[in-house]
């Protein structure tokens, strides 16, 4: 049986009533406290807003919005599919975060105002798995004059890892180049280039590793946040390189690496061997042109020659040849050689007006650039005629008119012997050598030809390269260097 409590006195009564408001405050302060508390996250969840935006299937940007008494930041944040570069660069971005509340804190009270941080994130997607994250981040201590300062990381998304600016760019041994180039689009801007610390900036380029950049098929960028090297420039300086500046020290394997369509792998070729001419202007460079074809029984086997002895060449072709056989055309332009209109049919255009001279090169253009994607614009008239209807026409499109200095005779003397020897005799430095890709002959000679020719040092180029080397410009016509007697 439960036992009844009895309160057999008032002053039981009295400590009964005492007890009960007690434990009722008690809990009343305990919920009071707990609203409180949770009336603050609340109050800190209203303070700090999140936002997400997708850009695409790679990556999405985290927004984050807090506002404090003492500070606001807000901040722009990547969510990346790699697991490694999304870890380091939230990492760094926490550090940032980390940095600025602790300068909120020790910023001394009579200075202090409301501080402020701003981190923002552009995504640069220079290829379909190449992008570089730039960060551009500005802080703001109340009393103090803000201050913008930038990071950017180059990602290989595919490989979940970052770049370096050494695997982009050979620059052992290529400072200078690298130099010249910045300078030279700093020139460009009166501003920049009269509070630019010229000493100063040559010694940060020596300094590749310390570099923010980012590059895409048009222009290599720099963020440079350097006070000591802009005076007067409070924002980050932003240097834009035109990539064909550049292609002397890009490393080769970059061609594939950025998606390089293949015209501006065809310019990069040629920017690469016109810079080491330039080099070595006392070099023994002479140009290799082939007229007639393509022919399927000869073309390719010169082509292999070409490639086995790492030489260039130009090939000026009949339209009727090129229609016939466009595979060949595409080919040749493929592996590195240039195209020049030889006509459609082969005529003497000495003897033709200007609508049938007009007609021979469009048809020629045309189909060349059906098979190729590439625009001739060299001229070589059948056996070497033409008139002033010809020039004119050149003229009026900007085309050379090629002629030569060697002529092989191949298609006279169809013996690979005699046509090596033939033009080892004929042959010197700048000279324009004439051959035909439609005799096996001249195929058969090839081979031993470059092999002399380059155990003497030769080497082999486009006209279009031998003409910028010798700073030849104009209609011409243009034959070459021809060898003294």
């Amino acid at each position: 049986m439960r036992e009844v409590v009895k309160w057999k006195t008032p002053a039981g009564w009295i400590i009964f009533i005492i007890g009960f408001f007690l434990v009722i405050g008690g809990i009343g302060q305990f919920v009071s406290a707990s609203i409180k508390t949770k009336g603050q996250e609340d109050s800190q969840i209203n303070e700090q807003d999140v936002t997400i935006v997708p850009i695409d299937s790679h990556i999405s940007k985290r927004i984050t919005t807090k506002q404090g008494e003492q500070y606001t930041y807000v901040i722009e944040s990547p969510e990346l599919a790699g697991e490694e570069t999304n870890r380091s660069i939230n990492l760094w971005i926490t550090e940032q975060i980390e940095t600025f509340l602790t300068d909120v804190r020790e910023t001394p009270s009579e200075i202090a105002g409301h501080s402020e941080l701003h981190l923002k994130m552009e995504v640069l997607p220079n290829t379909e798995t190449y992008y570089t994250l730039v960060f551009k981040i500005y802080t703001d201590f109340g009393g103090e004059t803000g201050r913008h300062f930038v990071k950017a990381f180059n990602i290989d998304i595919e490989k979940d890892q970052f770049l370096t600016i050494g695997e982009m760019f050979d620059l052992a041994g290529k400072g200078e180049h690298f130099e010249t180039a910045v300078l030279d689009e700093l020139h460009q801007n009166q501003e920049i280039q009269e509070a630019v610390n010229v000493e100063a900036l040559k010694q940060w380029i020596l300094e590749p590793e310390s570099w923010e950049w980012s590059l895409d098929l048009e222009e290599f960028t720099l963020y440079i946040d350097e006070a000591d090297l802009f005076s007067g420039f409070a924002q980050v300086i932003e240097v834009r390189v035109p990539i064909e500046k550049l292609y002397f020290i890009l490393h080769e394997e970059m061609e594939s690496f950025l998606d390089m369509p293949y015209e501006q792998k065809q310019e990069m070729a040629n920017i690469i061997q016109l810079e080491q001419m330039k080099r070595n202007p006392e070099g023994k460079y002479v140009a290799l042109t082939f007229d007639d074809g393509p022919k399927p029984e000869v073309t390719p086997g010169i082509l292999e020659t070409l490639k086995k002895h790492q030489a260039k060449a130009t090939f000026f072709m009949l339209g009727k040849q090129v229609n016939n056989h466009p595979e060949l055309a595409r080919k040749v332009v493929e592996e590195g050689h240039e195209i020049g209109n030889h006509s459609k049919s082969h005529p003497n255009l000495a003897k033709l007006g200007p609508s049938q001279i007009k007609a021979e090169m469009e048809y020629t253009k045309k189909k060349i650039e059906e098979a190729t994607g590439v625009t001739p614009y060299l001229i070589r008239p059948p056996y070497g005629a033409y008139n002033d209807y010809l020039i004119q026409y050149a003229k009026d499109h900007g085309s050379p008119v090629i002629l030569w200095s060697v002529d092989s005779l191949d298609w006279k003397i169809r013996n690979a012997w005699s046509v090596k020897y033939k033009i080892e005799n004929g042959i010197s430095p700048g000279g324009i050598v004439l051959m035909h890709d439609i005799h096996s002959t001249t195929a058969d000679a090839l081979p031993h030809l470059l092999s002399q020719l380059a155990k003497e040092g030769y080497q082999f180029v486009t006209v279009s390269q031998l003409l910028q080397w010798q700073e030849q410009t104009g209609t011409g016509p243009h034959f070459g260097i021809v060898k003294s007697r």
